[in-house]
């Protein structure tokens, strides 16, 4: 079925509002989630001269050679610092950049994928409806740069599907690799891309995506090895990584009770788009549209499938280890939404065109309203605390007290407060010392 061009602009200000409202407690306001006070700390160092990219550094007592994780995202914050200087709101900025640039590529993938690219609002919509996405957006994990480059891959393997240009397939090999090094294994899932695209699509046989697969990661594999000649330094750098993170933070550190604790924190995430589901189809039955497929736009059967399949992909892997954070399967949400979204348009097109003329003019108004409230919002919580106000407060007060010190002397209790050490570090960069006295 045709659909008769709609106008989008109340819906991308419905979306735009809604993430202004979803990010106001913390966007402008002081206080972070403690791993991204971390990586702004080590970040800063780096672009400030202590710790290179192969070689951070977080404290002189804690993590002076940093090896918890790979560098490339750290090293691109560090960028943003070398630009701008050693602001408070350096590290905020990064995290929301890469928020908007994860926007923009799942709308280019829906672009790709559907034959309504003016409503990329409809996945934006979803993904924005998962409770981990707009609290990712300003805490500055690494997994929001993990996520860039998780979509450029995926995107570019589109690409290279639908003009069947191999040199696109061996390209995506480059994103892939920087989303590895970016926080790890767990960016490596789109090397199931090509088999799950392959088994849906009817223009090609199953056996194309293992061959296509396999070729990835040849290209990946050359990558690396290209890598591993021209930084020598990586090649140890990478090997700690693995044995305390992988080995030894995977398999002995656990944090869940269970290993199917990133499932449950799945089905949590996908509560709030379920329900929008379950509400356009009870619209559809009130509003009489009965006669409108789920599926009317016939690739996007193919299309939820393979979304689906692949944020599974991206998921269900991390059972194999105890060590779990909910935040882990970020680089998976864009693809439920855009399976979201494919299960859906063909319905909200069929409501959209039987909403009357007035609605229309309120639906633009209460956007725009919407918009209003959360810049207000936002504007409000300028110089307010977002988290950890008590403990903000006392470190910057312990700072002034502390008279040029580096390291400053704290009980060993204390020391195990790990936001005390990123906050002593961004604010002041100070290191602490456990001490009996």
């Amino acid at each position: 079925m045709t659909y008769p061009r709609q106008n989008n602009t109340p819906f991308w200000l419905l979306l735009i509002g809604i993430a202004l409202i979803l990010l106001s407690d913390s966007l402008l306001s002081e206080g972070m989630f403690v791993d991204g006070v971390t990586y702004a700390s080590i970040s800063r160092n780096m672009a400030e001269g202590q710790g290179a990219f192969w070689n951070p550094f977080y404290t002189q007592t804690l993590y002076p050679e940093f090896r918890q994780h790979p560098p490339l995202a750290l090293g691109l914050e560090a960028l943003m610092f070398k630009a701008l200087g050693d602001h408070l709101f350096v590290e905020r900025l990064y995290s929301v950049l890469t928020f908007i640039i994860c926007g923009w590529l799942i709308a280019a993938i829906w672009k790709r994928t559907t034959n309504r690219p003016n409503q990329a609002w409809l996945p934006l919509l979803f993904w924005m409806a998962m409770p981990l996405t707009a609290w990712s957006a300003t805490n500055n994990l690494l997994e929001n740069t993990m996520t860039v480059f998780v979509l450029l891959t995926v995107y570019l393997l589109i690409i290279s599907y639908q003009s069947n240009k191999k040199v696109v397939l061996f390209l995506s090999a480059l994103p892939l690799l920087c989303a590895s090094l970016s926080k790890g294994f767990t960016g490596l899932f789109p090397l199931v891309f090509p088999i799950v695209y392959c088994i849906f699509d009817d223009k090609r046989h199953w056996i194309q995506g293992p061959v296509d697969t396999s070729l990835l990661m040849v290209a990946l594999a050359v990558l690396a090895g290209v890598m591993f000649l021209v930084f020598p330094a990586s090649l140890p750098y990478l090997k700690d990584y693995f044995n305390l993170q992988v080995i030894g933070g995977g398999l002995h550190e656990p944090t869940v009770g269970t290993r199917f604790y990133i499932v449950f924190q799945l089905l949590l995430q996908c509560v709030v788009p379920i329900i929008i589901v379950i509400g356009l189809l009870l619209l559809r039955k009130v509003m009489k549209t009965d006669y409108i497929k789920v599926f009317e736009f016939s690739p996007d059967r193919k299309w939820f499938f393979v979304f689906l399949i692949l944020g599974l992909c991206g998921v269900l892997p991390i059972m194999l280890s105890v060590k779990q954070r909910d935040f882990y399967m970020l680089t998976a949400l864009p693809f439920f939404a855009l399976a979201f979204g494919h299960l859906s348009l063909a319905m909200a097109n069929a409501i959209l065109l039987n909403v009357s003329e007035k609605h229309r003019k309120g639906r633009l108004i209460g956007s725009i309203a919407l918009l209003l409230v959360g810049i207000v919002l936002n504007v409000c919580r300028i110089g307010k605390y977002g988290r950890d106000e008590a403990l903000i407060e006392d470190v910057k007060k312990r700072i002034a007290e502390a008279d040029g010190k580096t390291i400053i002397d704290i009980s060993p209790e204390e020391y195990t407060n790990w936001a005390e050490h990123a906050y002593f570090m961004r604010y002041g960069k100070i290191s602490l010392c456990p001490t009996e006295n």
